[in-house]
């Protein structure tokens, strides 16, 4: 004779809320500047002029022609994130959630399930959100790829600088670190980016590797203080924890501020880093450097009608009859764009 559970004494313990908070590190720090338009389609336009002197010419001489600026434009669709999710009356209304007592008072089912919707519809958003990171992630690599459900593939890319990618001929994992010159790796980016745009690198995010070969060098002694007229190559911390964006600070080094980021997200299934495991992008994070999250208009008669086809995020809900569900649908569409691309340099700075 087998025993029902149900029938059993058991203390109930709180829920353990495991869903994992979305990644947002470099939308923050990169991409804060949000921009919702009323098209779909976002025009990237660029205007260069390399710095080049006028040409002289004799006295009382014919003056040269000289080129004008010059300009590229490109037309981008804004990538199209749509997801919906049934709730049908069984699960909802009768369905015991995470925490709840066996025998509910109605007032207590009714929380139940509101708490049950709030869940799902929040798992929907972080869903985007970690959309909207590994698209940012990709933006400051140079180019921005995804695949749609039919299996086609669309890919956008910045005008960045083949210069601002490169592969060190010393790696920061070398057998010999009195070998690695991370002044010098720290300077390379820093001239890059001046050199470009005009601005001061702030900012290098490694990836897991890089950051575990940094911590090597800088931990094991082998990277010298720089002092000369009060240049100081700055101080790095090995007591900082990780934030809940996911990144650590490790402190502040050739005036750059250094941080450690390993979050991966799940493309496909399969566990992807946002930032290259070997790689160290370094960044100018400033206002000047234009980094803006674009959002495109959504194309939904429910949207129009009320006046919110512009905006971060769309959502609605509907009733199906027969079968009875209640539907909830979230839209946005996205579009990270480095308007100054040369104000990013990608170095891969560890082996294989």
């Amino acid at each position: 004779m087998s025993t029902i559970n149900e029938l059993k004494w058991a203390s109930m313990t709180g829920a353990v809320n495991e869903m994992k908070a979305p990644n947002q590190f470099i939308k923050r720090l990169l991409f804060g500047n949000e921009q919702p338009v009323s098209t779909e389609t976002i025009e990237i336009s660029v205007i260069e002029k390399d710095r080049e002197i006028a040409p002289f010419v004799r006295k009382n001489g014919e003056a040269l022609m000289v080129p004008g600026v010059g300009k590229t434009f490109q037309n981008v669709d804004a990538p199209n994130i749509r997801i919906k999710r049934p709730f049908t009356p069984s699960e909802l209304m009768f369905g015991r959630q995470p925490g709840t007592v066996i025998f509910p008072a109605q007032q207590e089912q009714v929380s139940a399930i509101q708490a049950h919707i709030n869940r799902d519809l929040r798992a929907m958003n972080d869903m985007i959100a970690n959309t909207e990171e590994y698209m940012c992630s990709q933006a400051i690599q140079g180019s921005l790829s995804y695949e749609v459900a039919d299996e086609e593939v669309f890919q956008i890319t910045y005008p960045k600088p083949s210069a601002h990618t490169v592969t060190l001929s010393t790696f920061w994992d070398d057998a010999t670190p009195s070998n690695v010159k991370l002044n010098t790796d720290f300077h390379t980016a820093k001239k890059l980016i001046s050199d470009e745009v005009g601005l001061q690198t702030t900012d290098v995010v490694l990836g897991e590797e890089a950051a575990t070969a940094f911590r090597n060098l800088v931990g094991g002694g082998h990277v010298k203080t720089l002092d000369i007229r009060n240049v100081n190559s700055g101080a790095v911390s090995f007591v900082e924890q990780f934030m809940d964006d996911g990144a650590m600070y490790l402190g502040s080094f050739d005036g750059i501020r250094v941080w450690e980021y390993s979050r991966t997200v799940s493309v496909g299934g399969v566990q992807t880093p946002l930032i290259r495991s070997k790689y160290a992008e370094f960044l100018a994070v400033s206002p000047a450097a234009e980094n803006v999250m674009y959002y495109g208009a959504i194309p939904d008669f429910d949207a129009l009608e009320g006046r919110a086809w512009v905006g971060r995020r769309f959502s609605k809900s509907w009733m199906e009859k027969d079968p009875s569900a209640q539907m909830a649908l979230v839209h946005a569409r996205p579009l990270p764009v480095p308007r100054r691309p040369g104000s990013m340099v990608s170095i891969k700075v560890v082996s294989g």
